[in-house]
Parts: C-alpha cells; structure tokens; sequence
C-alpha cells in the first residue's frame, strides 16, 4: 500500500481499489451468477462456484492489500458470499472494538495490526444514495461505545456514509468499521461479492482445529460451560459467552460477545451519549440553533458596520492548491474587542453555556479562550490549506481517550452567522484524522487530491 492508501485507511478504516477486476474477469463472474424467482441474484450450489469465485480469493491484487493490512499468515473467515437486493434492512455490524479485541485495529511499536478484514467486490454499479453498503468512517477507532439508535439507524447523527463503486472496484474495511447493507434503491440489480480474512493471531469466525481427529473421550461428561471453555475441534461457529451465576456452580453459555467494562454511565455526568461518540469518532461536533435570531442580527450588523477593520489575508493556499485557490481571505480581527454595542454579540460566546458544558467534557476545566477572528470572505475568496490532522510531530493539538475522558488539547469554535450548504466552501475537515498515524497527503492538505475524505460541514445560522 502507498502512504496515501494507509492514511485513508488509518483514518477512514475503509479504502476503494478503482478496477482491481478486468472486464474479462467481470464477464465470467456475472455470468455464473444466477438470478432468483424474485428477480435477485444468487451464487449457484457450491460445486458451480469453486471457480471463478473461490479464485478471486487469491486474487493477485487482493492478496497484495490483505497481506499489507492483516500480515503475512492472514486466513480466509469466511466467503464467498454474493450480496444481492434482498440483504439490506439489518443492523449495522461493526464497531465492537472495546468488546471484540479479536477483531480490532491498532498500532503497536510502529507495526498496523488490522485483525479482520472485509473485501468486497463490486459486480455492478452503485451509485450515490443507491443503498447496498453503508459505512461509518472512522468508527473503527472509536474509543466511545457505539448508541444503539445509530446501530439501528433510527438515528444515525448524519454519520453512515454510503460509497459509490464502479464494476470491478474493490472495497476494504475493517471488520471493526461499523457497516452494514441498507435497503437497495438502484434501478439494476445489487450484485456485491463479499470475502473476510483474518490475522493469523486470531480465530476465525468459522474455527476450528483440522488437525485434530477426535474430542477427548471424556468430552460428553462435561457441564455445557465445561464444554464451551474446552477447545472442541469438532465445534464450528463464535465461541460462547461463559458467565457464572450467583450461587451457583455451573455457570450459564449463551451467546453473543461479553467484555465488561469498569464504567458505568452517570446520570448526572451532563454528557449526551451520542454527542459523546459523535465527537471521539470524527473530531468536530455541531451544535444547532445556540444563537437566537436577534443574536445573528446583532453580530451580522457589527461586521457590517466595520467594514473598514476587514483585512484581507493571502495564504500558501493560493500558490499551492487549484481547489483552494481565489483572490484573497478576508478577516476580521478581535471582533469582541470592537466599541460598544457591537463588541457584545462577541464576547457572549466566550462563555455561552451550551459551550462551556461541552468544553468541560471535551478538554477537562482550566481551558482559556484565546483569539476571535471573523472569516467575512466574498465569493470567489481563497481557501486555506488543511492543518494539523493528528500530526505525531507536533507537541501540542494532541487527542487521547483515557479513563473514560476525552483530552483534546486545542479547539476551534465557529459560530456560523450565516447558512453554508456543501456547495458553498468555508468550514472543512477530514474525520477521523484527529486519531491518524500516519502523515496528512499532499493532496489531501491542497484538497486537489483528498480520496474523498473531506467534507464541507453544512449549517443553519
């Protein structure tokens, strides 16, 4: 993998191969397809199959990505599996990495470890907003416990994503990466060839020991916790969840995955559960409607009315970015400094409650707010070039998760006073880069070359 593939990855968790099939290869496989009585697809019976499917387990391209991200001595867990119109509608997966340390990401002494890995490929097209796979980036490092109505995608905070893919492009992800297949919506059939790997470090989702030829003799005598903690080369699927029971000798078996944790949640603690993993996951929070009308009039108006103070700026980015460049930016410098009244509408920000009791939980008490800058660029205005990301050699704007508490060393405040869609620039971020160990790209601090990781957060006044 190129550093601009492991940086995607590091902080999305999930990376596009663009035509990793030929259309050769595309020919045959969506010829042995079969289609269904309800006008879906399926793979035919498994001795129809071995070939070209099982091959493209061994695919040369595949192989070369897998081994770079799980290691050498990666196994095959399970596949193939062909996802078809009819798979949408569960809940997503994923994301269990504080329960599951099996299926986890990280990085330890300078080496990835990605302990499970998803490879699919694309048969036939999907197209923006037209279902099948549906991911959250960077959920696959979030250190925050994921809520279930996200899960159940009752209330996904604006954060499933779902990515467009042409025939033959290849999509990898972490098993850890939250994901799933939602309803289908495009006008041709969804044909998705599915494979998962594991490191060699951990048990496959369907184990067991091939080179054992027996259980021991005296297996059946033993209680069903007995026999769930007892390797049986015999048994095949998860492994079961063993817990004892108050006053009793035989603990129950069930099924599931079961990681206690030291915390507990505290009512009283003012922390929002879904805020909370919104922002350990992708590094930036929205918060609606904290500024009333009056408020927005009041600030707009003393922009306006000091004109005169607005100081146009150049940047880098004019000399080193097609995307970002334009005539200038304009800015407004100690704007809760201006004379009265029209300092006012600034300085209520600096302790504005609704920021304070974020504040508290994002950086802990004792922060200090520093400057107030107005950006007022007109259309056409220069952007400026993406900045710090998680940057390892920097000594201060670090991120960390520990004891249950966020310690974000330095954050930016906007206060949006006027409405910005997609289409219009201003604020930008990568998420998920707040965690990266990996260095920013060229082309994704220009924006000329971002791999689809920056996004333009929309918002109302």
């Amino acid at each position: 993998m190129t550093e601009a593939e492991s940086y995607h990855f590091d902080v999305s968790g999930f990376l596009v191969v663009s035509g990793a099939l030929s259309v050769a290869e595309l020919t045959a496989l969506n010829a042995a397809v079969e289609p269904t009585a309800g006008g879906g697809v399926a793979l035919p019976p498994a001795a129809a199959y071995r070939y070209p499917f099982l091959q493209l387990r061994d695919h040369p391209t595949l192989v070369a990505y897998v081994r770079s991200l799980c290691g050498d001595g990666f196994r095959l867990d399970s596949g193939p599996q062909l996802v078809g119109d009819a798979c949408g509608g569960a809940r997503l997966e994923g994301g269990g990495e504080f329960l599951d340390w099996s299926r986890a990401y990280f990085h330890r002494n300078g080496v990835r470890h990605c302990q499970g890995l998803t490879a699919i490929y694309a048969l036939s097209p999907v197209a923006a907003g037209d279902g099948g796979l549906t991911l959250i980036p960077a959920s696959h490092r979030a250190n925050v416990e994921i809520p279930e109505e996200v899960r159940d995608g009752v209330a996904d905070g604006d954060l499933v994503e779902q990515p467009s893919l042409q025939p033959g492009d290849l999509l990898l992800c972490a098993s850890s990466l939250v994901h799933g297949i939602g309803e289908w919506r495009g006008d041709g059939p969804l044909r998705l060839l599915r494979y998962d790997f594991a490191s060699r470090y951990v048990r496959t989702r369907g184990w067991e020991n091939l080179d054992a030829v027996k259980r021991r003799p005296w297996f059946d005598e033993l209680t069903p916790a007995q026999q769930a903690v007892l390797h049986d080369p015999q048994r095949r699927g998860e492994p079961a969840v063993v817990r004892p029971r108050d006053g009793s000798p035989d603990p129950t078996v069930e099924t599931g995955v079961h990681h206690p944790s030291i915390y507990v949640r505290n009512a009283t603690a003012e922390v929002d559960a879904r805020e909370f993993y919104h922002w350990d996951l992708c590094g930036h929070l929205v918060l609606k409607e904290v500024m009333d009308a009056d408020w927005i009039a009041a600030a707009n108006g003393a922009i306006e009315a000091h004109a005169d103070r607005i100081e146009k700026i150049g940047g880098i980015s004019e000399r080193d970015s097609r995307r970002l460049q334009g005539s200038h930016r304009a800015r407004l410098a100690e704007a809760w400094s201006l004379p009265a009244p029209h300092g006012e509408p600034f300085r209520r920000m600096i302790a504005q409650p609704e920021i304070i009791s974020r504040l508290n939980w994002m950086m802990g008490s004792g922060f200090e707010a520093t400057k107030c800058e107005v950006f007022c660029s007109r259309p056409g205005g220069s952007g400026h070039l993406l900045h710090a990301g998680g940057d390892t050699a920097s000594e201060t704007n670090h991120y960390t998760f520990r004891n249950g508490r966020s310690y974000c060393e330095y954050i930016n405040v906007a206060w949006q006073l006027d409405e910005v869609t997609e289409a219009d620039g201003g604020f930008c971020c990568v998420p998920g880069s707040h965690k990266t160990s990996y260095p920013m790209p060229p082309g994704v601090r220009s924006g000329d070359a971002d791999m689809g990781m920056i996004r333009h957060v929309e918002m109302a006044a």
